[in-house]
């Protein structure tokens, strides 16, 4: 067996079915994922990392469709939105107000001791959520159980200082777009904080939430230059379905005319879901 080389540093034994996974979940008939495997199977060398690995499977995949490609790049197209995490915070924002919540960035929440700034706070009938948001923008970092404690210490004094006059639940979330190491699960767990990665929980994971919803990042769309995506993180575009709805967007931050519509036709396709 080949050995390979994880993103944090770990070696493993390569595993063709991940691969299979990972195509399969985003919608790759099975000759193409065979075809695939196949192509990586003959190019891999000794101690290559899982990074050059998905850049050749990337490859592959876009030549045949640039959605599937767009779909399987989802999770480094979230860490493209930025070095400062503002975007990302903005983005979660979008995900719970699509999930029905009235949600609002950046708010300051006075607590017992002392005044917070809160990233996103989530409101519905019954409840309002506090979110914590850690963004990573490179892979094979985790949050690890300092982060839980922390967020939790600054959750207990907004609930003890919050003026609750709808007498609605509290609750403390803790998102991040990598993976929490098991400590911090297990302490996050523990304390009652409601926790979000990549892929935690189980069937609403950050992964599965945005494939449910439909509510893809624009840095998903691979036509887009770093200067474009700049400009569109910078005017607070920051969904796909947002050039799905108005496609004039294009037009007003002078995409050339020879890209639009193969744009928004992937827009289209990924808020389809299809």
């Amino acid at each position: 067996m080949v050995n390979i080389i994880k993103a944090s540093g770990e070696i493993v034994s390569f595993d063709p079915n991940k691969i299979r996974q990972s195509l399969g979940r985003v919608g790759t008939d099975e000759k193409l994922i065979e075809q695939i495997v196949n192509e990586i199977s003959a190019l891999l060398t000794e101690n290559m990392t899982t990074h050059e690995i998905y850049r050749i499977v990337f490859r592959l995949l876009r030549k045949k469709s640039k959605v599937l490609s767009a779909k399987y790049h989802l999770k480094r197209a979230i860490m493209l939105l930025g070095s400062t995490g503002y975007p990302f915070e903005k983005y979660i924002a979008e995900l719970l107000r699509h999930q029905g919540y009235i949600a609002n960035n950046n708010q300051i929440i006075k607590g017992f001791c002392v005044s917070h700034e809160v990233d996103v706070t989530a409101e519905e009938k019954e409840k309002l959520i506090f979110v914590e948001c850690k963004y990573h923008n490179k892979l094979g970092i985790r949050c690890d159980v300092k982060i839980s404690l922390y967020f939790k210490a600054r959750f207990m004094d907004i609930e003890q200082g919050y003026v609750n006059s709808k007498s609605k639940k509290l609750e403390g979330w803790l998102v991040t777009n990598t993976r929490f190491t098991d400590e911090a699960l297990q302490y996050g767990q523990c304390a009652g904080l409601h926790l979000i990665s990549w892929d935690y929980p189980q069937r609403n994971s950050l992964k599965e939430q945005i494939e449910v919803s439909g509510l893809y990042p624009v840095t998903c769309i691979t036509n887009f230059t770093k200067a474009e995506i700049d400009d569109l993180l910078t005017n607070n575009i920051i969904l796909c379905k947002s050039i799905n709805d108005n496609p004039l967007i294009l037009e007003r931050l002078r995409i050339p005319k020879s890209r639009q519509a193969t744009i928004i036709k992937q827009c289209q396709i990924l808020c389809s879901g299809l």
